[in-house]
C-alpha cells in the first residue's frame, strides 16, 4: 500500500430477482463522461477501478492505495483523503458510487447518502442497485452472466467461452458488413430480418467461415439476392444487390 498526503490529487428484457427481492433488469450502459467514484484503495477498489476505467472516468478516494492502483494513476484519478473525516463532497457529479473500504459501517453510510442523492450504488457487500455481471468478450460479441451463485456463474462463463468459437466472431463481422446493403436494397424490416435468420441457419456458411471469409460472405449474399427476387415477384422495383463496392 502507498500512503499519500491528505488532499493530494493525481491524474460496460427479462427481469431477475436479486437476493433482496428487487427486480433487476440487465442493461448495457454507455459510461463515457459519467463519473464512477470508488471509495477505498485496497484490492477490491483496485479490481473495480481496473474494470470501470475501461469504460469511463473513474475517481478513487482513499487514505492510501495499492501499488497497482498507483501505477494506474495516468488512467484514472486518485484522491488521498481520510474518509472517516467526511466523504460527502466526493459524491458530487458521481453517476455510480462503489463503497469498497474495509469499514462496513462507513460503506453503509456512503451507500445511504448516495442513495438519498439518487446516485446508483454498486455494493461489494451484498447487492446494490447496480450489479456487475460476469462477462465474456470476443470481438464485437459481449455476453453478460449473472446468477444467485458465484460458482454457477463461473461455470456458465467457462462453458460459454468454450462454445463461443472464432466462427461466431466471424459471423458477427459478416452480418455487420452485410446489414448496410440489406437496408439499402430490401426496404421492409421484416424481410431483412428473414434474410439475416436464413444466413444464420445456413450450415454451409458456418462451415465456410472456418476456411474462407470471402466465400462465406458471397454465399450469404445469395440469401439477400433470393429475397430481392422474391420482392420482384411481388411487384417491387429491382434494386440489384449483386454489385460489390
Amino acid at each position: 500500500m502507498r500512503a499519500v498526503s491528505e488532499g493530494s490529487l493525481m491524474a460496460g428484457p427479462t427481469e431477475s430477482k436479486s437476493r433482496s427481492g428487487r427486480s433487476l433488469i440487465p442493461l448495457f450502459l454507455d459510461l463515457e463522461g459519467k463519473l464512477v467514484v470508488i471509495f477505498g484503495g485496497g484490492k477490491v477498489g483496485e479490481r473495480k477501478a481496473r474494470l470501470f476505467s475501461d469504460y469511463g472516468p473513474v475517481r478513487v478516494v482513499s487514505r492510501d492505495f495499492t501499488d497497482d492502483l498507483w501505477a494506474m494513476r495516468e488512467k484514472l484519478e486518485l484522491v488521498a483523503s481520510d474518509l472517516t473525516l467526511g466523504f460527502e463532497k466526493y459524491l458530487e457529479e458521481a453517476f455510480i458510487v462503489i463503497p469498497a473500504t474495509s469499514d462496513s459501517e462507513l460503506n453503509r453510510a456512503i451507500e445511504e447518502e448516495a442513495t438519498r442523492r439518487g446516485i446508483l450504488v454498486n455494493r461489494v457487500e451484498g447487492t446494490g442497485n447496480v450489479v456487475v455481471p460476469s462477462r465474456i468478450r470476443k470481438g464485437s460479441i459481449t455476453i453478460a452472466i449473472s446468477t444467485e451463485n458465484p460458482g454457477l456463474t463461473k461455470y456458465l462463463r467457462l462453458r460459454l467461452e468454450k462454445e463461443l468459437t472464432e466462427n461466431y466472431q466471424e459471423m458477427a463481422r459478416l452480418l455487420t458488413q452485410i446489414r448496410p446493403e440489406l437496408r439499402e436494397f430490401i426496404p421492409r424490416q421484416e424481410d431483412r430480418a428473414r434474410v439475416i435468420w436464413s444466413i444464420l441457419e445456413d450450415e454451409e456458411i458456418w462451415r465456410q467461415l472456418g476456411a474462407s471469409y470471402e466465400k462465406a460472405y458471397m454465399r450469404a449474399r445469395l440469401h439477400a439476392c433470393q429475397d430481392e427476387r422474391d420482392s420482384l415477384d411481388a411487384g417491387d422495383a429491382p434494386q440489384s444487390l449483386h454489385r460489390r463496392d
